[in-house]
């Protein structure tokens, strides 16, 4: 059993790489509290397992409180950041690329809904939909938009039939969870063979987070910018283009479209000589990050294959 400790709010627990099992090996930086250019939220340590490219921190803190800690709040407050009009759009545009991968439309299954554009688009588009959204008040706040069933609980905990859903959309989720492994688990359970899955995360290999570390490094500081565990936006693990290669293949998802793109700049401007080179140096990086897959962002479309079991040898081996 490992050992926990509870203190700042947080039970803090030893954590392995939730793809291949293995501790971690790098220590990448210390983020949050005293390593933060705001002083905010909780310090801890950010690792990275370098047989998969996944970062984390080590120890994990878990919210003594449950995910209501972080989430139990008013969603037009968590989203004040987000154009609803925007979004909307997006997701339309997002589900048409859908429609055009699948060849139709069919059951939906949103996971993480926020405020519930991705369900307010796949409704009126003709998609048959439901959604999973751990915290109450973003799920009542959907349910009551939508009109659309809503799971209250996390998709490990949902009680779903398996091969019942044609696509299932985890936008800006995945980065959030505390056990990526068993949510991809679950979602190829859920996905009939030839079903879709939508996923999109930070490329927290990519150009922005490297030359912010080694800004850190050149001031240093052992800080780090890659995650934010114990503050908003709550980004628990770091994916590269490696590491959720790697894990929706050990389920055999394979990828039908790939993309991995700058973005916006991520540094907000502040006052000051310092602040002011921050920010134009962060939308630098960010125009150049567009090459290649050097971006800030990874987003993919993944098809669920017959054989899991041959999707998992290939990813042993990689």
């Amino acid at each position: 059993m490992n050992e926990q400790i509870v203190r700042d709010g947080y039970i803090w627990t030893a954590q392995n790489c939730p793809i291949c099992g293995d501790a971690p090996t790098k220590f990448i930086g210390r983020r949050g509290g005293s390593a933060h250019r705001s002083n905010i939220g909780v310090e801890c340590e950010i690792w990275l397992c370098q047989k998969c490219d996944l970062r984390f921190p080590n120890p994990m803190p878990f919210p003594e409180g449950g995910l209501g800690q972080h989430y139990d709040v008013d969603a037009d407050d968590y989203f004040k950041e987000h154009d609803l009009e925007g979004r909307t759009d997006g997701a339309r545009e997002l589900l048409a690329n859908g429609t055009r991968l699948f060849g139709g439309k069919g059951r939906l299954l949103d996971v993480g809904v926020g405020r519930g554009e991705m369900l307010m688009a796949a409704k009126e588009a003709g998609w048959e939909c439901e959604g999973i959204e751990p915290s109450a008040t973003f799920a009542e706040y959907a349910a009551k938009r939508t009109g659309a069933k809503i799971w209250q609980q996390s998709i490990e905990e949902a009680e779903l039939e398996a091969e019942s859903f044609d696509v299932v959309i985890l936008t800006a989720v995945l980065e959030h969870v505390y056990d990526p492994d068993k949510v991809i688990a679950k979602v190829a359970k859920v996905l009939r063979p030839g079903g879709l899955l939508f996923v999109d995360v930070p490329n927290e290999a990519g150009l922005y987070f490297k030359m912010g570390n080694l800004y850190q490094h050149l001031r240093r500081r052992n800080w780090s910018v890659n995650l934010a565990p114990t503050f908003s936006p709550f980004h628990i693990f770091g994916f590269s283009p490696k590491s959720l290669k790697k894990l929706l293949s050990k389920y055999g998802l394979q990828p039908k479209a790939w993309n991995v793109y700058g973005g916006t700049s991520l540094v907000p401007s502040r006052g000051g000589l310092i602040g002011s080179f921050e920010s134009l140096a962060a939308k630098g990086v960010t125009a150049i990050s567009n090459l290649g897959e050097m971006g800030t962002y990874i987003e993919t479309w993944a098809m669920k294959t017959n054989d899991v079991q041959k999707a998992k040898g290939r990813s042993d081996v990689e």
